[in-house]
């Protein structure tokens, strides 16, 4: 097949697989940048709009896109699941024209087969629908081009290949930190290609040229931050990004590592418990994996020139992926909903899938045809599963806000506002009054001007989850789950006993209590029960 109907394949494949995500993704932080976006002006792409980071070509793309089509679904859909097929072709083209250096015959079925892996994994649905995860996309897309032109340069030493690389990385720099990693990944290409070549001299001189363009481009953009940011790293900044802990950030990325391997992010919460917070947090588990890595390292070097060619793509496959997930390993590692932070994995499984790709091709032909099988039949399974919880989180979310209609209440109280659809966010906020509110400012033609409470907010299971209430005294109603499988959420987390000036609310568990201390005149106090909204009222009320 050729390269064009490869492309057109895996568009075809990206587009189909992602149809039910349309009109999806415009919730939590992109209602942040969102509210940036319209309150500056093009001129603010320059300061990325107050951001701690040099995120300007981010900001350059997505500022554009928003103007231009706001929160239309289908534009967004397309965009992001062409970004998405042209990654996933690069990683194609990669795969391949790395296998021909090294001499390693991969199959284009086996090619294809792992390229779908890619396209259609579960980890993959949090970038490609979520709409704030552009950078994640651009950023993949920008490391596969200036690898392939790495290795177009080593092959024809044309300039126009080493300059090209460079403005790619250099535009890369101001998208995403994830690009300070792409010269390392670069740096252990270049070093197996050139343990592995007859001409050495050569391979030394262009991989130093290449990458050594690379690196003084990142030791510039730090400079820049230095100047501009006052820290080295934007972002969280360099207090966490350059917090060097080397037993937190081994054990976190052993997690990612299990997680990529055996797709642990799906399963239940008392296995994910157990495995992520207890065995691969221990120090001893963590040292004697680091331990392991390292003499399977150091023993690939030293067999280096008697190993089959296959060894060299998977062993590089599997680095690189380690290495891709160096930048978060210093953060945190959440696993406890399906989706959340699987934007992290996206550039690790395209690395990883080399490795497999790179192991299939030289397995017995049933084995291997079996196994990248069953590897899809999951990756489809679980994609269109999480896709699911994204339409169904969505049609929620529509449906609440055409059906709010309290627009002139001075004072909303919420009860029970959704956080998330098994994972995928909602409603969610953090150190805000409302989510709910935000949507309804940004997201309506008609938006709410009054003070508005999420008392709790929680996490939906089925798309007719809701709640309903009682009243327990004068000032006092107690909310209870209609159903089981639900928890209080507050800020993002599970909730707990807290009041304000207005109220108290009190968790009892399942339900919990709301005592007004003081209800101002005209006040509204409405709860979802799954697409609707209903009104309570305090008995005596007219």
């Amino acid at each position: 097949m050729s390269n064009r109907n490869v492309f057109f394949l895996i568009l075809a494949v990206s587009l189909v697989s992602f149809f039910p995500s349309i009109g999806a993704g415009f919730v939590y932080d992109y209602l942040g940048w969102q509210k940036e976006y319209e309150q500056g002006t093009f001129a603010d792409i320059i300061n990325c709009f107050g951001y701690k980071g040099n995120h300007q070509f981010l900001h350059f793309v997505f500022y554009s896109f928003y103007k231009i089509f706001n929160i239309a679904g289908l534009p967004w859909y397309l965009f992001f699941t062409i970004l998405h097929a042209v990654n996933g072709y690069l990683l194609y083209r990669f795969m391949l024209q790395l296998s021909d250096y090294w001499k390693v015959n991969i199959p284009q079925i086996i090619a294809l087969g792992a390229t779908f892996i890619f396209l259609l994994h579960p980890y993959s649905v949090e970038p490609v629908v979520w709409r704030v995860c552009v950078h994640y996309l651009i950023s993949t897309m920008q490391v596969m081009l200036v690898l392939i032109l790495y290795l177009s340069y080593l092959q024809t030493v044309k300039r126009q290949h080493l300059y090209l690389g460079g403005l790619i990385y250099l535009v890369s720099l101001f998208t995403l930190e994830v690009s300070f990693i792409t010269p390392v990944v670069l740096g252990l290409a270049g070093l197996i290609i050139w343990w592995t070549s007859e001409d050495k001299r050569s391979i030394f001189t262009r991989t130093l040229l290449y990458g050594g363009m690379l690196f003084g481009l990142l030791g510039g953009y730090l400079l820049l931050n230095k100047i501009t940011l006052g820290n080295v790293v934007g972002h969280y900044g360099a207090q966490v990004h350059l917090r060097l802990d080397f037993l937190t950030m081994a054990a976190t990325e052993f997690k990612y590592l299990v997680k990529h391997l055996f797709f642990a992010r799906l399963y239940s919460y008392n296995a994910k418990g157990l495995l992520f917070d207890k065995v691969l947090s221990m120090p001893v588990v963590t040292f004697f994996i680091t331990t392991l890595i390292i003499s399977i390292s150091v023993l690939y070097f030293i067999k280096i020139k008697k190993l089959h060619p296959k060894w060299h793509l998977a062993f590089f496959g599997l680095m690189a992926s380690i290495l891709f997930v160096l930048p978060v390993s210093n953060i945190f590692f959440f696993h406890l909903h399906y989706g959340m932070n699987d934007r992290y994995s996206y550039i690790p499984i395209a690395f990883l899938v080399i490795s497999v790709a790179a192991l299939a091709a030289h397995g017995k032909k049933w084995i291997s045809y079996s196994i990248l099988g069953l590897l899809l039949l999951i990756s489809i399974y679980w994609q269109q599963r999480i896709l699911s919880y994204w339409n169904q989180s969505t049609q929620v979310l529509q449906a609440l806000k055409e059906k709010f209609i309290w627009h002139d209440a001075p004072y909303v109280f919420i009860l029970n506002s959704p956080d998330n659809f098994h994972g995928t966010v909602m409603a969610s906020i953090l150190d805000e009054p409302s989510g709910i509110d935000e949507l309804l400012d940004y997201q309506t033609s008609k938006p709410y001007t009054g003070k508005m409470f999420d008392v709790f907010q929680y996490n939906m299971t089925l798309i007719t989850d809701g709640a309903h209430v009682e009243q327990t005294g004068p000032m006092q109603i107690k909310v209870t789950f209609n159903q089981w499988g639900n928890w209080w959420h507050r800020n993002g987390i599970g909730a707990g006993t807290y009041e304000n000036e207005y109220y108290k609310a009190e968790l009892l568990d399942h339900p919990y209590l709301l005592t007004f201390k003081q209800f101002p005149e005209g006040s509204v106090i409405i709860y979802q029960d799954g697409k609707e909204w209903k009104e309570f009222r305090f008995s005596g009320e007219g």
